[in-house]
């Protein structure tokens, strides 16, 4: 999955943004908070100092939390005023033992009592004690505080931290842009895994035409400059092929101009001695032995011409049927030797093409067909369907990693071949603009398709 270019630049480049927006939201979370806590510790520790320079020590001693006195509605009253003036939750004065001398609210502060009562404890005299911050079953959040007045008396408060709600609500939208971040982040890893994606497979598309021998395949077109050094590489490796292939093609066909006159000549006078003989003359064998060679070697010499200087492609609309009864007509003699069936199923029975291009492409693979049969029951079958024309038989097939070379020049597994059958149907299927390709057969053997290109088809529909 991650062997993929674009898949290692997306994954990458989400993984780096989403641990940098987790990082940068976590800690705007972390900053915000402590800022207003310690914003909010401050107002706590005024509000402590008020407490206890308001608190009068010398009547502490005079107060008792289950006799009412004249103390403790002293201390009742000055802690109404405080709590109007500082608009706290809760005020409180409390000795060690956890007894409530006086309060604004005497249950909730036991309940503070007893839950920070050995924190509470450790104070020594004038030091505070702010708790962490805490949801009450209102929804709200607080915190306590206490500090320690002198000998065993302490003031306690609750504090309404309404504002933690905020930022905690506002950690949500962090989260909420955090996500529309990453997304934006994924568009764009995206885009930029296809800007540099889609110009390396045009480049990879480019070089594989150059390596199937397509030498008019056009250079891809893009403004990354950083490639272009590159496909100007490959379009002047293509030039030089293209030329090393015309002279090679050039000297391949001196080769068969000069070696056709001379079998030529040398046909032309066995075939003279051979009619001045009489038929039972013993040199008749030895003659027509002579003739076929000349004959083996001028079809090779022919596929050397038709190799090197194919003729230009003249589309015309073939009607596939009667070009079948014209094969079937040639291949006769050798269906009769062989037991071969040529069986067609025409879904489109026009297609548009150079027809003595297809003729000749044709003959090329019944001939590869009819070779790869062994035994009886043999069968070719030509269809056409869609944009495909098809060539299947029941043969031996063709070996995977042979599948590559066969279309190759001088490329043959058989014995007497000279391998350009097949690279002559690709060069020819190339003039008509079209692609040939093999696969195996679901009959066993091989499957040649020749895949044309839409506008040769479509105009031609199936007659009725």
């Amino acid at each position: 999955m991650f062997n993929s270019l674009k898949t290692r630049t997306i994954a990458i480049f989400l993984l780096i943004n989403i641990v940098l927006f987790g990082l940068l939201m976590h800690f705007s979370y972390r900053l915000m908070r402590n800022l207003y806590l310690e914003q909010f510790h401050e107002q706590v520790d005024i509000a402590l100092s008020v407490i206890d320079k308001n608190t009068d020590r010398h009547l502490l001693n005079y107060i008792s939390p289950n006799m009412p006195s004249m103390a403790q509605t002293y201390f009742n009253t000055a802690l109404k005023r405080l709590d109007f003036l500082l608009k706290v939750e809760n005020i409180f004065i409390f000795n060690r033992n956890g007894q409530v001398l006086s309060a604004i609210q005497k249950p909730d502060a036991l309940t503070g009592l007893l839950i920070n009562r050995q924190s509470i404890n450790r104070l020594k005299p004038g030091q505070r004690l702010i708790s962490e911050p805490f949801k009450a079953d209102d929804g709200q959040w607080y915190l306590w505080a206490f500090k320690r007045l002198e000998g065993s008396y302490f003031v306690g408060l609750r504090e309404n931290a309404q504002r933690l709600a905020q930022i905690n609500r506002l950690s949500d939208k962090f989260l909420i842009l955090g996500l529309i971040g990453i997304l934006l982040s994924f568009l764009a890893a995206l885009f930029i895994a296809r800007s540099v994606h889609a110009p390396l497979k045009e480049i990879t598309d480019f070089s594989r035409k150059i390596g199937r021998g397509d030498f008019s395949a056009l250079a891809p077109g893009f403004r990354l400059k950083e490639l272009l050094p590159l496909t100007d590489a490959l379009s002047q490796m293509r030039d030089a092929l293209a030329h090393r292939d015309r002279e090679k093609e050039q000297m391949l066909a001196q080769i068969a101009h000069e070696l056709r006159n001379p079998l030529g000549g040398i046909e032309l006078l066995a075939g003279l001695i051979r009619d001045d003989l009489p038929a039972d003359h013993k040199d008749q064998t030895y003659l027509k032995n002579i003739l076929n060679e000349v004959y083996h070697l001028k079809e090779q010499i022919n596929e050397f011409l038709n190799y090197s200087r194919p003729r230009p492609a003249e589309k015309t609309p073939v009607f596939l049927p009667a070009l079948m009864e014209e094969l079937q007509e040639h291949f006769a003699p050798k269906f009769k030797a062989k037991p071969v069936k040529l069986i067609t199923e025409f879904k489109r029975d026009t297609i548009l093409f150079d027809r003595d291009h297809l003729k000749h492409i044709l003959t090329n693979l019944i001939i590869n067909s009819y070779q790869a049969i062994d035994g009886i029951a043999g069968k070719i079958i030509i269809r056409s369907q869609d944009n495909r024309l098809e060539i299947e038989d029941n043969g031996c097939g063709i070996k995977q990693d042979e599948r590559e070379k066969i279309f190759q020049p001088f490329f043959t597994g058989k014995d007497d071949g000279i391998g350009l059958g097949l690279t002559i149907c690709r060069n020819l299927c190339r003039l008509n603009g079209a692609n040939i390709q093999v696969m195996d057969a679901a009959q066993g053997g091989a499957l040649f398709r020749i895949e044309l290109n839409d506008g040769d088809v479509q105009p031609w529909k199936k007659k009725n």
